[in-house]
């Protein structure tokens, strides 16, 4: 594996990255660690919210994040135009539990493929606009948290740093995977609980249930769409971990 950019290059060998794409995909059921993987999953779940609402007009009153790994992000979409506004409440249904799947995808392809700007692009924009946004004590700290590892790749690229931008990669795409779960289960047998999916149905009026298929159907179309670049990683996973037999 080797990293390069315009003043060096780290080379590590082939079984590291994924040992440590392993040891990020566990992170999320680890006591007390799991728990700080939530709250840095639900980070990039906000942001994914101020993204795609903000340009066209939206408003984020505040985010706030809370040391049980669960989020808010307070959106008005009084200034989005009419004409758009059914599709930006839709996609932004949508992007909130897709943003820690898709980060981690960038972040794990940028340790792969070694790209060290394509991990701090994604770690700069959720650090960033989280801290735009974030308006409680406990999220600015986690969110100044975001933005120090964003700095260190950039500044400081290592062994260590690709390491950790694997692990945090791994880490995002098994507690978005494990929040969908978490939904599903939640819709199966009727609980009281609000999920974007729920907030959907009420200013929709169609099913949270129904959004959340919907949901996974464009998710489908979405990994079909970029299956080459996807499979090109899990090949490289793969091969790494077939030295260890």
């Amino acid at each position: 594996m080797v990293w390069h950019d315009d003043r060096l290059t780290i080379s590590l060998p082939a079984v590291t990255v994924p040992l440590a794409l392993l040891i990020g995909a566990v992170l999320p059921f680890v006591p007390v660690v799991g728990r700080v993987a939530r709250i840095a999953a639900t980070v990039a779940h906000e942001v994914g919210h101020c993204v795609v609402v903000v340009p066209f007009g939206g408003r984020i009153r505040r985010i706030e994040l809370h040391a049980d790994g669960s989020g808010e992000a307070w959106v008005q979409l009084g200034r989005v135009p009419g004409a758009v506004r059914w599709l930006v409440r839709i996609v932004n249904l949508f992007a909130g539990y897709n943003a820690p799947l898709w980060a981690g995808v960038l972040l794990v392809t940028g340790a792969l493929t070694g790209s060290r700007w394509l991990p701090v692009a994604v770690l700069g924009v959720v650090g960033v606009v989280a801290l735009l946004f974030v308006r409680n004590w406990f999220g600015l700290l986690v969110v100044v948290g975001f933005d120090v590892l964003a700095l260190w790749v950039a500044l400081r690229p290592s062994d260590t740093t690709l390491l950790v931008v694997a692990a945090v990669g791994a880490a995002f795409v098994v507690d978005g995977l494990r929040s969908l779960v978490q939904v599903a289960g939640w819709l199966a047998t009727g609980a009281r609980v609000q999920t974007d999916f729920h907030i959907a149905a009420a200013e929709m009026r169609l099913p949270a249930t129904l959004w959340f298929v919907l949901f996974l159907l464009v998710d489908a179309v979405a990994v079909w769409l970029a299956r080459e670049p996807l499979l090109a990683v899990w090949d490289a996973v793969r091969a790494g971990l077939a030295t260890l037999g």
